[in-house]
């Protein structure tokens, strides 16, 4: 499907309006079919699947190292403090190191449309050959931060490595994912939270966090309104 036309529903009924046209039926209609047809409804983990695979690409980084060789970082997904620091001390950690997971979702109140906007849409339909009418609530707009963590021996490593990722979310990045907007990832904050009460025996690690922001849109469920006024779901990778 392609050439996407979107509007804003009108709630009026038109007098010339025929049980084939979405107006005769009256917003009421259709809000409360959505309302019951979405009850049951979950959001699929793919989207944020999605969302982290495409950021992963911009954080995988390289250094060169004192010899003048480039390295690759290894990059890992989920929380690894304690296991770090246990293959730390066993001598089986090659720094640097970085990982990254998930560690809040909210909404953006700033992007928020009225939840009580109706919105129909028409899409072109290729295997028909004709437009299909679509109707849905206006997508949710989501912040997701991700933690990013650096982990190093030396500390020109960790500058360099801090200096690429800057430049790489400078302003932003952009994520494409199939099937929803274009999503844009922020560089928020950084934090040094190295360790500083180091034991004289004890090799020093030192590590930043980065928190980067994804700013994004929650596709709401699409309904399909028929030529004679029914509504039908339509599939959707993002709803189950």
């Amino acid at each position: 499907m392609n050439n996407f036309n979107e509007y804003v529903y009108n709630s009026s009924t038109s007098a010339q309006a025929t049980a084939s046209d979405p107006e005769f039926y009256g917003r009421a209609y259709f809000e409360d079919r959505i309302i019951n047809m979405s009850e049951d409804l979950k959001v699929s983990p793919t989207y944020y699947k999605e969302v982290l695979r495409a950021l992963l690409s911009g954080l995988r980084l390289s250094y060169v190292d004192d010899q003048g060789d480039y390295k690759e970082v290894k990059l890992h997904h989920g929380r690894q403090e304690r296991n770090i620091a246990k293959l730390f001390q066993e001598n089986n950690l090659v720094l640097p190191y970085s990982t990254v997971f998930q560690s809040a979702v909210s909404e953006d109140p700033e992007k928020r449309r009225s939840w009580s906007v109706l919105q129909k849409s028409s899409v072109w339909d290729d295997e028909s050959q004709r437009a299909l009418r679509v109707l849905s609530y206006p997508d949710l707009p989501v912040r997701i931060e991700y933690t990013f963590s650096v982990w190093a021996k030396y500390l020109s490593h960790l500058d360099q490595l801090s200096a690429t990722l800057r430049m790489r979310f400078n302003p932003h990045k952009n994520l494409d994912i199939a099937g929803t907007h274009i999503l844009k990832a922020f560089l928020k904050s950084e934090e040094d939270v190295s360790k500083t009460d180091v034991g004289d025996k004890e090799d020093r690690i030192i590590r930043k966090n980065f928190t980067i922001e994804v700013q994004g849109y929650l596709s709401s469920p699409r309904f399909l309104l028929t030529h004679t006024g029914k509504i039908t779901k339509i599939n959707s990778d993002f709803w189950i």
